[in-house]
Parts: structure tokens; C-alpha cells; sequence
């Protein structure tokens, strides 16, 4: 992901309904299983199964009914599909035009003999008003009208509107860096200098992985 994009994830509404009985504010992410679990991965082609749950390892879209073609009709209509994703048989993505500053991009995989939707990811490129206005704007919009909800890279929870959003898309690290990049740089040294050192071997083999 790139430091200028804010990413959200997509779930069905019912299905937090249908385990909580209610919308909470926040989903686990288990930070802590999610290190054991890189740190014991032996081949990135053919990664095993999480043994633990969290919000991102619970199949959220088991039971839902919506199907895949009406939402990727109306992502078309916001961004173009990505030239890398047309031959995918389990997945579909989308990616704006980076070297105009619209480098939005969206997310859907879907089992290939069910076509029941996975997982529906999307981040927005903030160096620009016009793609909140125009991309993160018809996102949401399609998530309201097929109540779904979203959630950040914490496990936040949000109902799919731009004003319960933006708070903390203001307070996200892609706005801290594109407000005052040597700041956010300082943060970062500063925050990692004080990691603990078997911290470093985990972060060390997971580059390792995408170099």
C-alpha cells in the first residue's frame, strides 16, 4: 500500500449483527497471532490457514446474499479494472491512474465455483480532494445500498458514511505523511527504535518476502 493511500475493508452489516446481536465499535486484530504466524511462514505462494481469529480471519461473507456482479457493475463505473487481474478466476481488481494523483484502487476475491464474495477491499489516494468527492464517495455509496459496513487497519468499525469517516481519515498515517512528511519520517524512526529486538527479526523475514 502507498504512504498516500487509506484503506478500508468491507463487510457485510448482518454478519456482525449475527455474531455480536449489535454493531460494536471495534473488531480484534490480533496483532501479536498475525507475527507468529509470518514468522512461520515457509512459502509466501502457499500460505497456510490462521489457526486464530480475528476481524481478518472470519469469513464474514459466508451467509451473505449479494451478489458479486452488482458490485463490481458499479466499482466499474468509479475506477478501471487492473490489466494484471484479467485472467484471475478467483479475484477482481481495480487501479486508478497513479501518475495523475488517482491512485485509488479496489479489492474483491469470490470462491470460483460459488462466486460467493471473500473479501472487497478498497483504498482512496488522498493527494487529491476530487478522489474522496468522486472514489470514496461512490464506494460508500454502494456499501450504504447493500448495507454493508467497513472497517480500518484497526479494526474500527464504521457505518458507510464520508462524515463518520473522515475523522479518522484525518488522523491516518497517509494524512500525516502528505501534511508534513519530515515529521511523519521522525515518528516512524522513533517508533521503531523502540521496538523490541525480536520484532526486528519478524519485520526482517517478512521484506524478505516481498523483495
Amino acid at each position: 500500500m502507498a504512504i498516500w493511500q487509506y484503506q478500508l475493508t468491507v463487510i457485510p452489516k448482518q454478519s456482525v449483527l449475527e455474531k455480536f446481536g449489535k454493531i460494536p465499535n471495534k473488531l480484534e486484530v490480533n496483532e501479536e497471532a498475525w507475527e507468529k504466524y509470518w514468522e512461520n511462514v515457509i512459502d509466501i505462494e502457499n500460505l497456510p490457514e490462521p489457526n486464530f481469529e480475528d476481524v481478518n480471519t472470519i469469513n464474514w461473507w459466508k451467509n451473505s446474499k449479494i451478489k458479486k456482479s452488482e458490485l463490481v457493475e458499479n466499482i466499474d463505473k468509479l475506477v478501471k479494472r487492473a490489466e494484471w487481474s484479467k485472467g484471475y478466476l478467483e479475484s477482481i481488481s481495480w487501479k486508478g491512474n497513479e501518475n495523475l494523483e488517482e491512485d485509488n484502487d479496489c479489492f474483491i476475491a469470490f470462491n470460483k465455483y460459488s462466486r460467493v464474495i471473500e473479501e472487497f477491499s478498497f483504498r482512496v489516494d488522498l493527494r487529491k480532494k476530487r478522489n474522496i468527492e468522486n472514489f470514496l464517495t461512490g464506494i460508500l455509496e454502494i456499501c450504504e445500498k447493500k448495507e454493508l459496513i467497513v472497517y480500518n487497519n484497526e479494526g474500527i468499525l464504521f457505518l458507510p458514511k464520508l462524515e463518520l469517516i473522515i475523522g479518522d481519515l484525518k488522523n491516518s498515517r497517509a494524512v500525516d505523511f502528505l501534511t508534513n512528511p519530515e515529521k511523519f519520517v521522525e515518528k516512524i524512526a522513533k517508533k521503531e527504535n523502540r521496538s523490541k529486538i525480536e520484532k526486528t527479526n519478524f519485520w526482517n523475514k517478512l521484506k524478505q518476502f516481498w523483495n
